[in-house]
């Protein structure tokens, strides 16, 4: 948060906490890792996320289809999950609009959502997909007399899923996180894209 808490401390426990004491030593880092797969109205039963590679780094960020390359760690903490509306805004009245999609993609009654992750072949789930909160989006209003209905919608960013570092991905080690729906849903944004986060902490070989 802004304006944490610190203390002051010399400034040569400072340098000593940004040099490694050994050559192998490892550098530690809070990190996100994320992937983005496309929901298809009226046919997307299930989504495979962190299992391909993609050169586009605005749809994933993994280094490699699968798998943390070596001597990479990586170290659980929230689980997090997006929707990606193609237009962010509903302005057409009469129209169900991004909050209606949401809605049945997130717990809608014939959906029943959940997600799982899998760890060397191991599941760990399946959990309710409401239990994955958002990462943010804007805030704001607007006004005017020629628009009837505005409709925008994020999913909860409030606390949800957290490991608390409690579940570890080893290097070369495959896993990926699945999201199920029972049913098909019939939304309004055709190809809107869902977005898949672990935050965590990331041990890496210091360059």
């Amino acid at each position: 948060m802004f304006g944490a808490n610190f203390q002051a401390m010399p400034s040569e426990v400072v340098a000593a906490n940004a040099t490694p004491q050994t050559g192998g030593s490892a550098e530690v880092i809070f990190h996100q890792f994320y992937d983005t797969q496309p929901f298809t109205t009226a046919s997307t039963l299930s989504n495979t996320y962190f299992a391909t590679p993609n050169v586009d780094k605005s749809i994933t960020n993994l280094p490699q289809g699968g798998q943390l390359p070596a001597p990479q760690l990586f170290q659980i903490y929230d689980v997090c999950f997006d929707i990606l509306p193609t237009v962010p805004v509903s302005t057409s009245a009469g129209v169900a609009g991004i909050l209606t999609d949401m809605a049945l993609m997130l717990f809608g009654s014939a959906q029943r959502p959940r997600w799982l992750l899998n760890i060397s072949d191991k599941n760990y789930g399946p959990y309710s997909l409401t239990t994955l909160h958002g990462t943010g989006g804007p805030t704001g209003w607007t006004s005017g007399a020629e628009v009837a209905t505005i409709q925008f919608a994020k999913n909860d960013p409030s606390p949800g899923w957290n490991y608390l570092g409690q579940q570890t991905i080893k290097q070369q080690v495959n896993f990926f996180v699945s999201v199920i729906w029972a049913a098909t849903a019939t939304i309004q944004d055709v190809v809107p894209q869902t977005r898949l986060s672990l935050f965590g902490v990331l041990n890496r070989a210091t360059l």
